[in-house]
């Protein structure tokens, strides 16, 4: 009868700790995930297009963002130049496994490559709604 009981006792932790692992897979699976990637283009009227792709299958919201232009200033990236979205701009909604653009055209368009950046790099600060910090990813080094 004791054997009974440990034999239990061992299949019942078993069980929980593989439903525990599952449980933390799917948490890690169905994190949110961003990634960020550019189009740049040479011409003012065209434009720059800044793209930010929602990865993870649950849809969120830009509730603000703004692109940052960073120089290295004793071990830190500190930003020079910041560009933010016009006034009365609202929430940007991003759907699951879908992707947004932004263009910085006309007076926003902003110069690029190494003569223009001279390695200081461009990052985006993405605030989300339901996050208390900003996801600070880097768009472009320099």
């Amino acid at each position: 009868m004791e054997i009974f009981k440990e034999l239990i006792a061992i299949w019942g932790a078993g069980l929980s700790t593989l439903l525990a692992l599952i449980k933390i897979w799917e948490l890690w699976s169905s994190r949110r995930r961003i990634e960020v990637s550019y189009n740049f283009v040479g011409l003012p009227e065209i434009g720059n297009d800044i793209i930010i792709r929602n990865l993870s299958d649950k849809p969120m919201t830009v509730t603000y963002w703004e692109l940052l232009f960073c120089e290295k200033k004793a071990f830190k990236w500190v930003p020079y130049r910041n560009e933010n979205p016009a006034d009365g701009t609202s929430d940007i909604y991003i759907a699951g496994h879908s992707s947004i653009k932004l263009n910085f055209s006309g007076p926003k368009y902003f110069a690029w490559g190494h003569k223009a950046l001279g390695g200081k790099r461009l990052y985006l600060n993405l605030y989300i709604a339901g996050k208390r910090k900003p996801v600070k990813k880097l768009v472009y080094e320099g």
